[in-house]
């Protein structure tokens, strides 16, 4: 049994752990692709400031340097990578060199991206032909030009070429945002997500952990009720199993040692009390009879004792008939005791009359189970046979109509004179047995105990007591339940 409790132990916390595993797989699958979507980017028009932090290292002492990836992705698209202050002078590469001429020049080609205060990340495509020409180069706000070049619509000013002066306009559409070194709103998103799995993956990990808490102490815990109620019933003198609401054969596999002690405990104390009746039947008629045949002899003695003292002279005579009638009843008891020994070991063996209903009300008496009906049709209720076959018959039938049904079913017996002899039908409405398995059990003389999902008979036990009693035993096919007519001659 320990073994088994240690596998069950072990399946849930295997079980327990693969999810467990999953969730945070999950989890970070998820988490992956959110970030995954926010980051991934590899078009230079398609850049925004927050990928900057990972493309670009500011630690360097050097100064910046931009990744491989971000390198290559620019040199795919033909575009040069700067970094300039508000005034256009570069900061990256270490050039000294203003940029202003040369993004008015590239104005349609240059993609700008806010980096840092007074740091912009700038993408230059010389690769282009377009000639323009801005004759009010000088007048050009440097940083206003900067700004105007912003993707993503974080530019407050908009340019425009009329004829041949460069204007700026300011922007109906422009977007907030925050430079690398600040929190952006993706990385508020990102704090979010980190959150809700720092918070959701050990709930559910915890309500995971509660369910298969309940799961595995409903399963552990609801056959040990059911054999309480059982051992509660025995204690109060009701030899049948309590009807249940679950499967028994799946509880028997964890409770097996426990499911065969109880059952073996059932059938041990129904045995003990059917043979206690017996001997208490036997006891009733040896004293009935001991009564009887001692009441002549004691009526003597009393009657001698009486008259002694008025014949002095035959008092010698009147002792020695006390003394007669006191051996022949000393030998009377010796005689009844061993009378009783051998009626009592030859019970199996001998035919009495008795009366049928009777045994039958004292069998479900000792059984202790209600829902039994009697229809008691017989002319004459004395029935010569053998009382204790008849009744272990009568309890294998009614034992097994409630050990192998989940609820317990309602019993009909009904007793009815035939030519031969008297027909017994016997019949309850829980689940039955199928007709082909009852020929082949009729016909062996075995029994279903191992197989719980049927109904279950020791057929060995009816059958000895039908063939002792020269009867016949047949089952009627029914829709539920099952009906068996035995008659006995």
């Amino acid at each position: 049994m320990n073994r088994r409790f240690a596998l069950i132990f072990l399946k849930y916390i295997i079980t327990f752990l693969i999810l467990s595993l999953l969730v945070v797989i999950i989890s970070l699958f998820l988490f992956g692709i959110n970030v995954n979507s926010l980051f991934s980017n590899n078009s230079p028009a398609k850049i925004d400031n927050y990928e900057l932090i990972t493309e670009i290292n500011d630690d360097d002492e050097d100064g910046y340097i931009l990744s491989d990836n971000l390198k290559s992705s620019l040199k795919e698209e033909g575009y040069t990578a700067f970094i300039i202050d508000d005034e256009a002078n570069t900061i990256y590469p270490k050039s000294n060199r203003n940029l202003k001429s040369l993004i008015i020049d590239n104005i349609t080609t240059t993609i700008a991206i806010p980096y840092k205060e007074n740091a912009h990340f700038l993408m230059i495509n010389e690769n282009d032909d377009t000639n323009i020409d801005i004759s009010n180069e000088d007048e050009v706000d440097t940083l206003m030009l900067i700004d105007s070049l912003y993707t993503k619509n974080y530019n407050d000013y908009n340019y425009h070429i009329i004829g041949d002066e460069l204007q700026f306009f300011e922007s109906a559409t422009t977007m907030d945002y925050a430079y690398v070194d600040e929190f952006t709103d993706t990385d508020i998103t990102v704090f979010k997500l980190i959150g809700i799995l720092l918070i959701v993956v050990p709930i559910f990990i915890i309500l995971l952990a509660i369910i298969l808490s309940i799961i595995m102490t409903r399963r552990l815990s609801k056959p040990l009720f059911f054999y309480v109620d059982w051992l509660t019933q025995l204690s109060n003198g009701l030899l049948y199993k309590p009807s249940a609401s679950y499967n028994r054969k799946k509880s028997k596999k964890i409770y097996k040692e426990l499911d065969e002690a109880v059952d073996s405990l059932n059938a041990q104390l129904l045995e003990d009390r059917l043979y206690q009746n017996q001997i208490d039947y036997y006891r009733t008629k040896w004293l009935n009879q001991i009564s009887h045949d001692l009441k002549s002899p004691l009526t003597s003695i009393y009657g001698y004792s009486k008259v002694m003292p008025y014949f002095p002279d035959d008092q010698k005579e009147y002792i020695t008939l006390i003394s007669d009638k006191a051996l022949y009843m000393e030998q009377l008891i010796d005689s009844l005791n061993s009378t009783f020994k051998v009626e009592t070991s030859q019970m199996e063996l001998d035919k009495e009359s008795f009366s049928l209903a009777r045994a039958l009300k004292e069998i479900i008496k000792t059984v202790g189970y209600k829902d039994i009906n009697i229809d008691n049709n017989l002319d004459d209720d004395e029935f010569y046979g053998n009382k204790l076959y008849v009744e272990r018959m009568f309890i294998n039938l009614i034992e097994n109509s409630l050990d192998h049904n989940e609820k317990n079913p309602i019993i009909n017996i009904i007793l009815e004179d035939n030519e031969e002899g008297i027909v017994i039908t016997y019949e309850d409405n829980g689940q039955g047995i199928d007709q082909k398995d009852l020929s082949k059990l009729i016909q062996s003389k075995q029994t279903t105990k191992e197989d719980k999902d049927q109904h279950g008979l020791g057929f060995s036990i009816i059958m000895d007591a039908v063939n002792f009693h020269n009867g016949s035993f047949t089952a009627d096919p029914t829709e539920h339940g099952v009906k068996f007519i035995i008659n006995f001659r």
